[in-house]
């Protein structure tokens, strides 16, 4: 219970892009989560929020997925979580450590298209995921 009153706080106190409360968002994103073998509350929940934070994107763009089919937070929510399990195999480990975190921005924002934004990616996933994970 701790861990739900600490993220609907944080997400609450934050807005987003668009000036409106993430607190909203957080039954779909946990659905969509858990579909793609997120449980709730556990390091990849932590890590599935702080990408939602670090990206920060509107209607549609939420996760940062420019894929034009994901087109709203349920579809932006499962493919993020589709992209955090699937890292997990490729890297060989089911922890989230700051390797991990790397080695997920480098394919979740390469440094090849984008030099900068790879390196704010992994400092404010790390950061986000570090302040949630310890609340």
């Amino acid at each position: 219970m701790k861990t739900k009153i600490a993220i609907i706080i944080l997400l609450s106190i934050m807005p987003n892009c668009n000036g409106a409360s993430q607190e909203a968002e957080i039954p779909t994103i946990r659905k969509a989560a858990e579909r793609n073998g997120i449980k709730y509350a556990s390091d990849d929940w932590f890590l599935l929020l702080a990408i939602r934070k670090a990206e920060n994107g509107g209607n549609g763009l939420q996760f940062g997925i420019m894929n034009p089919k994901a087109d709203n937070l349920d579809k932006q929510a499962g493919w993020a979580s589709a992209t955090i399990i699937k890292h997990h195999k490729r890297f060989g480990s089911p922890k989230v450590t700051p390797e991990f975190i790397n080695s997920l921005a480098d394919r979740y924002c390469p440094i090849e298209c984008d030099p900068q934004g790879n390196k704010n990616w992994k400092k404010n996933v790390r950061f986000w995921f570090d302040r949630w994970k310890n609340e």
